[in-house]
């Protein structure tokens, strides 16, 4: 028995964060699994060649991709810590990649670090991964995605799950697809209802997701649908509708940790004042994310560590009066002591 196992028997949908690469880092997942409370929690995906080939400060900046979001939670003082630590998700390691023995060598070094599983992106439709027979390239060659996901589950005790889409250029092509990735027993198949081709354009398709659902209850496993998903309510609404097991948040999630909360909560969250939480979590986040990725000893003008920071801040910075004019401030800024200087400037502002 699985972690997914006892999530599916207690026959409520499963609301899980998506991964994304660029987005769900260590902080950005401390932020969720903290403030949102999903059941599952994924990181970015890493790439096994790189796991296998890197070495020095670049194998240490890719393990940084799997600091667990709970090891973080936990390190917090004590008395925030207890209250944070009850109900924390399941954190699962995403990795990507064609070469079944470099899933071999991850899937040892994952189950070392303690996560609670794997997941192989069968799903990124980046020109540099799906060319290369990588992400949703695999949907080309299903006999090597199968050997893959063979290979992982013989390397490990963990769970090994599945992130994919519905085909190379088609929803037609979606069947045949799924069926193969059911013929070796994923623990879980995550599918975005978007093909290769579409990257992210156009709309995901819900319908072809709701016959994919059949299929793999059919076989007896358990699926979650993915796309376009804008909230808690509309996920629910998604699980009514097409029959999937559960769905994953992504994109809507972004500078809203808390999307993940029960209808009350939310209503919660909104009388206490959205702008304000959302500027609060603003502050944590960039402390969290300087904590995790600033250099020891950087040079005072090194600030490319903190770069990657300035797109959450954009985030968090929408939707109220002001918003605009703090957003431009908070993309320039190059450490968390700015962000929360600017933000503090901000709410005394609006007294």
């Amino acid at each position: 028995m699985s972690f997914w196992d006892d999530l599916y028997s207690n026959n409520e949908p499963v609301i899980g964060m998506s991964p994304m690469d660029g987005v769900t880092d260590a902080p950005f997942r401390y932020m969720v699994a903290k403030f949102g409370r999903p059941d599952v929690i994924f990181t970015e995906f890493v790439s096994v060649d790189g796991l296998h080939f890197a070495e020095g400060a670049k194998k240490e900046r890719m393990l940084k991709e799997f600091v667990k979001a709970g090891d973080l939670i936990k390190s917090e003082p004590s008395e925030s810590s207890k209250s944070s630590e009850s109900g924390l998700p399941f954190e699962i390691a995403q990795v990507f990649g064609n070469k079944p023995e470099f899933f071999v060598e991850a899937a040892r070094l994952i189950e070392s670090l303690g996560f609670d599983g794997i997941d192989i992106n069968m799903g990124c439709p980046a020109k540099n991964v799906s060319e290369n027979g990588c992400g949703a390239g695999l949907i080309k060659t299903p006999k090597l995605a199968q050997e893959i996901i063979l290979a992982t589950k013989a390397a490990t005790k963990l769970p090994v799950s599945v992130k994919t889409r519905i085909g190379v250029s088609s929803a037609s092509e979606m069947e045949e697809w799924i069926e193969a990735l059911c013929e070796v027993r994923p623990a879980n198949i995550s599918l975005h209802g978007r093909t290769l081709k579409q990257l992210y354009q156009g709309s995901a398709d819900w319908e072809a997701i709701g016959r994919a659902a059949e299929i793999v209850h059919k076989n007896g496993l358990h699926i979650l649908g993915n796309g376009d998903v804008t909230s808690l309510s509309e996920a629910k609404d998604k699980v009514e509708r097409y029959g999937v097991d559960g769905v994953l948040i992504g994109r809507a999630a972004e500078g809203n940790p808390g999307i993940f909360l029960s209808d009350s909560k939310s209503r919660e969250l909104s009388e206490a004042g959205d702008m304000e939480q959302r500027l609060a979590w603003a502050v944590e986040h960039a402390q969290v994310y300087e904590n995790v990725f600033k250099p020891q000893n950087p040079s005072p003008d090194d600030v490319r560590w903190f770069l990657p920071m300035r797109k959450h801040m954009a985030w968090y910075a929408h939707g109220f009066p002001g918003a605009a004019e703090l957003r431009t401030k908070l993309m320039k800024t190059t450490s968390a002591a700015e962000v929360e200087e600017i933000i503090t400037g901000f709410l005394q502002s609006c007294l």
